[in-house]
């Protein structure tokens, strides 16, 4: 609550006392940020299912390392558009499609044992899946089936639930491919939600003016620093080294979990640095881009000082600080940008109901 204070302060004192037009933002992060990256994952997405069938054909070492390459392609391509958490990836429930998390009780597990045990065969089709609960049709489901929790790839090994195993890995492959589908092209539909924000007014009775428009667009990056934060990084750490519990950041049983978090933040810093916010900024407030881009460069090296799999590395105590200060750093940027950012550019601050503060 001091903080929300103290930001509400920061716009009413540092906040221009004219309107601004974020049009060309809006059209920047649109078109140099958002449509590329979701098409980008789209891509991606796409080459997953060949290489299930790949493996799931002859498991050999060569097959299971593709497999295990694009799987954590796709990851780290899905990590980039997570945050974008409004329109066409919050649209039809996508978001969790795409991947169920966090998942802190284990739904996921405890529901593919089920169908595991069952044999449910409407599992192993794309389209009947994609009827069933979220947390058994995404990229963290897929993990759970491919991998074991060594991070060693088991999709195509011997077994009497080998081809059963198969099919459903195949079906979660085509399922977040069509997904991604949607969401890329959702994007780019000129008359879709992108004309929404590009034309103020005109149809969301919500998204009245560009302002309205860039802090859907400005929040959602907020919000994604408090999700890296909150969701993907404290809950790992515990209530201390002895506690530390690696499993609970995203993808780490695939051994992803590290790439992850460095594509999340650098995606938002990417999304940020689209927007291009700089020619708004008076002279005094012109030195808080770099500022927010310096500690973005601290938090990627943070992470790339720890060494991979995040859940062998993290029972370094040198690891488990490395991680705790990143939260520091993240809480940091997140103060920044909805704080002193906001406050310049006279947006609210990038505060939902995400933000504990």
């Amino acid at each position: 609550m001091r903080f929300l204070i103290y930001a509400a302060c920061l716009c009413i004192m540092a906040g221009p006392a004219t309107a601004q037009d974020f049009s060309a933002n809006i059209k920047n992060s649109i078109e140099d940020y958002i449509r590329p990256v979701a098409e980008g994952f789209a891509g991606t997405a796409d080459e997953l299912a060949p290489v299930i069938d790949t493996v799931c054909r002859d498991a050999t070492a060569e097959t299971r390392a593709a497999f295990a390459s694009q799987y954590a392609e796709a990851v780290a391509a899905f990590a980039r558009i997570s945050f974008l958490r409004y329109g066409p990836l919050l649209e039809e429930d996508r978001l969790n499609r795409l991947a169920f998390m966090p998942d802190p009780r284990g739904i996921a597990q405890r529901q593919i044992r089920k169908i595991l045990a069952q044999k449910d065969v409407t599992a192993t089709d794309a389209v009947a899946l994609k009827d069933k609960s979220v947390a058994v049709q995404g990229l963290a489901a897929l993990q759970l089936i491919a991998f074991d929790k060594d991070g060693r790839v088991v999709l195509g090994e011997p077994g009497k639930l080998r081809e059963f195993i198969c099919g459903y890995a195949k079906a979660i492959a085509v399922n977040v491919a069509q997904v991604a589908g949607e969401v890329a092209a959702a994007w780019e539909d000129p008359d879709g939600y992108s004309s929404d924000l590009l034309m103020p007014g005109t149809r969301n009775d919500h998204v009245r003016t560009s302002k309205d428009a860039i802090e859907v667009i400005f929040n959602a990056l907020v919000t994604g620093l408090i999700i890296a934060k909150d969701q993907d990084v404290l809950p790992a750490l515990g209530k201390g080294p002895d506690s530390a519990k690696a499993n609970r950041v995203p993808f780490s049983r695939s051994g992803n979990g590290l790439a992850y978090l460095g594509a999340e933040l650098k995606g938002i810093e990417e999304a940020l640095r689209a927007a291009d916010f700089e020619p708004l900024l008076s002279e005094d407030y012109a030195w808080i881009p770099d500022s927010i881009y310096f500690e973005f460069g601290n938090a990627q090296t943070l992470l790339a000082g720890i060494a991979p799999p995040i859940r062998q590395s993290l029972e370094d105590g040198d690891n488990y600080q490395r991680l705790k200060v990143l939260t520091l750093t993240v809480n940091s940027l997140r103060d920044t940008m909805a704080g002193e950012l906001a406050g310049a550019l006279s947006l609210s601050g990038g505060f939902n109901a995400l933000d504990g503060d």
